[in-house]
């Protein structure tokens, strides 16, 4: 298992099928080790990449950026996910995909800016 940052190894970004699909962003990986230092608790990665075929299974959005490596959705242990939106819309008020679900936040390094809520 290869260590990829100071809290994150390559095999939590993995596309859950089992096919080996595992590339991962470095600036996503910035994102993700602000928010654990934020926070200053562990992050759970509960939507790694995804292969296209394992995307169309779960019903992931046909340009899912879950599929070119740039996006997760995760939580943070013994915080919500408002106040992990909160903090990354703060900070990157221009930039970045954050959505908001039900015990989890999506986070995707896109250019533009996109929010959204499906809770």
């Amino acid at each position: 298992m290869s260590q990829i940052s100071k809290h994150f190894k390559r095999h939590e970004f993995s596309c859950s099928c089992g096919c080996g699909f595992d590339v991962v962003d470095v600036e996503l990986v910035g994102v993700l080790e602000k928010v654990r230092e934020h926070f200053d608790n562990p992050i759970v990665i509960t939507g790694p990449n995804r292969c296209a075929i394992h995307n169309q299974k779960v019903g992931g959005a046909v340009n899912s950026k879950h599929t070119l490596g740039i996006a997760v959705d995760f939580k943070v242990l013994d915080s919500s996910q408002d106040e992990v939106a909160d903090y990354l819309e703060s900070n990157y008020p221009n930039k970045y995909g954050i959505g908001r679900y039900n015990g989890r936040t999506h986070l995707d390094v896109r250019e533009n800016k996109a929010r959204w809520d499906k809770r």
